[in-house]
């Protein structure tokens, strides 16, 4: 079970964001002291440190995670796409994978860390919606901790930590955490301010015209399907050219582009729900259109950071 260990130097900590080395410290490497305890359930890393001095560092604006800080005590200063962000005890700042740049926190703080895998994000926010997000969200960096949405998701995540860091606790048996975390994932998307929660809260289909909402339908309900961009046309009574001005115009991609991703997703989503001993990773990857396993394990690791294979088997 995760422990309250101190990160020998640096790299010890920048390594727990998203495994890659995109973290400069800028303070003195000798004087750098931190706690930290971390762990994993499924879509999302948990972890909760204590800054035992101050630490100013570059972050080099490339990460593979969102990442919620819930600030305890303590205080701490970051710039997000190109805006300086403020944080106190009771404060939740929401980075994005892209655009936080340098962050500063002061000796004594202590924050809880909630990071998702943008293709969590993603996944979660295309089931809800009924169709393939194609552009991650927009989120304001500050969370609005009076609203009664964020104060009921914040109560869920102390709740989730404090049981995940105790050994007896029954979130640790996968049936019972990996729903827990699940349901932060989706909660996350209506207690956060972003550019889709309207969409999201009013279960908007996309603004477009009829012909591209019933492409759109035919894909998301028959992407298991030997699709092609001529018959989505005919079906959808629109010609080929149309169609893909459509798509493009409104959401900022091919049909076919749109098809793979949706095929992705849902074979993430079968790897998770198959049983290993009676279910390959070819037979998942054929069954979603994807006749060169090669291209397959690629994409689907480079989406979800690990090999489909991984992920088939941390389903068991």
């Amino acid at each position: 079970m995760p422990t309250w260990r101190p990160a020998e130097k640096f790299d010890d900590f920048a390594l727990v964001c998203c495994g890659q080395p995109h973290l400069t410290l800028r303070t003195d490497p000798d004087s750098f002291s931190l706690t930290q305890r971390v762990g994993r359930m499924g879509p999302v890393t948990l972890s909760e440190f204590i800054v035992g001095s101050d630490v100013t560092m570059d972050c080099g604006e490339e990460c593979a995670t969102y990442r919620v800080i819930v600030l305890q005590a303590g205080r701490t200063e970051c710039v997000h796409r190109g805006l300086s962000v403020a944080a106190g005890p009771g404060t939740a700042a929401v980075y994005a994978p892209r655009g936080l740049a340098a962050a500063r926190w002061v000796g004594g703080s202590k924050m809880l860390c909630f990071k998702i895998h943008q293709a969590a994000v993603g996944d979660a926010l295309s089931d809800a919606l009924g169709r393939q997000v194609t552009t991650q969200p927009d989120f304001t960096p500050l969370m609005p901790t009076n609203a009664a949405p964020t104060q009921s998701w914040l109560n869920m995540l102390v709740l989730f930590i404090e049981q995940f860091f105790r050994p007896d606790s029954l979130l640790n048996q996968p049936m019972v955490g990996l729903p827990f975390a699940d349901s932060l994932v989706r909660g996350f998307l209506f207690a956060a301010k972003h550019s889709q929660l309207d969409a999201l809260a009013e279960n908007q289909l996309l603004v477009a015209p009829r012909a591209i909402r019933s492409a759109l339908d035919i894909i998301e309900e028959e992407a298991h399907l030997p699709l092609t961009l001529s018959s989505i046309a005919a079906r959808s009574h629109i010609s080929v050219r149309s169609l893909q001005q459509g798509f493009q115009r409104h959401l900022g991609t091919s049909p076919m582009a749109y098809l793979r991703e949706v095929r992705l997703r849902r074979a993430h989503q079968t790897l998770l729900a198959s049983d290993p001993s009676t279910v390959t990773v070819a037979s998942v990857a054929y069954r979603w259109g994807f006749t060169n396993l090669g291209r397959f394990a690629a994409a689907h690791a480079a989406r979800y950071r690990e090999p489909p294979v991984k992920t088939l088997r941390r389903s068991a």
